[in-house]
């Protein structure tokens, strides 16, 4: 493409390149006309799709123990495991965020429990209840305690000092 610099006349030439993503089903959103056909194919010179997490229910418990010992190494703890009856719950779970929501579930789990071995019990406290499962197994709500209690106050307060003093080190290198 050409571009004008401001406080110039003269043109000058680029290459750009231009990569966007999306979660909508773009065809359907065209049909529906709300998106713009020209758009699509302008931006769609090499298409890729990627599977949500629920489609490929395999990589799960890779990603689970990847994202586990990225976090042990990280907070310099012993990782989390799952049960056989937890893995078959995170293998069946919907993931409505994807993979983002699985790293995200293995950091707080990492994080805020002491026992290393995650039962059902143990993953049921840091599932949202409103989202639904697919029906392979079913977590029953038998977790006693919550966020607020103190235990769970004090391990957050030494976490959030913890990364503060990784952050004040960084910034001093």
């Amino acid at each position: 493409g050409e571009f004008i610099r401001m406080g110039s006349s003269e043109v000058q030439k680029t290459n750009v390149r231009v990569v966007a993503a999306t979660n909508l089903d773009i065809p359907k959103a065209i049909e529906d006309g709300k998106f713009r056909e020209d758009l699509y194919y302008r931006l769609n010179a090499v298409g890729i799709r990627v599977p949500s997490l629920r489609e490929r229910r395999d990589d799960i418990p890779l990603l689970f123990r990847k994202f586990a010992r990225d976090f042990a190494d990280r907070y310099n703890m012993p990782a989390i495991q799952l049960t056989e009856e937890t893995l078959e719950i995170v293998k069946g779970y919907y993931w409505r965020g994807n993979v983002r929501q699985l790293k995200n579930v293995v950091d707080q789990i990492s994080i805020i429990e002491r026992c290393r071995d995650i039962t059902p019990e143990i993953l049921d406290h840091y599932l949202p209840k409103n989202e639904q499962y697919t029906g392979l197994v079913a977590v029953e709500h038998t977790q006693q305690g919550s966020f607020t209690d103190s235990k769970n106050i004090e391990m957050l307060k030494q976490i959030v000092v913890s990364l503060s003093k990784e952050l004040e080190t960084l910034k001093q290198q």
